[in-house]
């Protein structure tokens, strides 16, 4: 139980009632004594024990629900051509997929709008050999991971696409800000929806 408590997200304590959030705190993670913790908490040794065992059946219930794998689902249509021209370097079918109004948000540049403004931003990528992308779900939300190399394992960074139909409307590149990668933890799944 020590550990289990010691592995437990500070949030998922939050969840907890007053009481068994201090009762299992006190004895699965600082592990005092129960009589010192009913001292200190006003309660009895017999209370202490069922707040401890009804704290530490809830905390399981947490765990386990926080540790389901992801729903995994299958990519849309758009973003896998997305990536299938991107892959094969089809810069024109690219820019075909863009809307007139379409707008490009770069961190460190000012934002771009219009098809033939936004188009320049394939003609970057146009000069880098290795750069390759996948479909992606980053807490839900559909995205486009961002490799940079052949053998890379875990991808640079990602994209965000909004779409109005077939077209795209804005596409948020996350090149520039690569420290968000940090704490993500992108999904991948294959066409048929199964996680990869």
């Amino acid at each position: 139980m020590h550990q289990e408590a010691v592995r437990t997200a500070v949030s998922r304590f939050a969840e907890l009632p007053n009481l068994q959030r201090s009762v299992i705190i006190l004895k699965d993670v600082l592990d005092e004594p129960l009589a010192d913790i009913a001292a200190l908490l006003g309660l009895s040794v017999d209370s202490v024990k069922a707040h401890l065992a009804r704290g530490r059946a809830r905390l399981r219930e947490i765990n386990a629900a926080a540790s389901r794998p992801p729903d995994v689902r299958s990519p849309s249509a758009a973003v896998m051509r997305y990536v299938t021209l991107f892959n094969q370097k089809d810069w024109d079918g690219l820019r075909a997929m863009l809307a007139d109004d379409v707008k490009l948000n770069q961190s460190a540049h000012a934002v771009r709008a219009g098809r033939a403004d936004v188009g320049m931003f394939f003609s970057i990528y146009g000069k880098m050999d290795q750069v390759r992308l996948a479909p992606a779900w980053l807490e839900g939300r559909e995205v486009i991971a961002v490799f940079e190399g052949d053998m890379d394992a875990r991808p640079s960074y990602f994209m965000w696409l909004e779409w109005r139909g077939d077209e795209i409307t804005f596409i948020r590149d996350y090149r520039y800000v690569r420290y968000i990668m940090a704490d993500a933890e992108l999904i991948f799944s294959t066409s048929d929806g199964t996680q990869a």
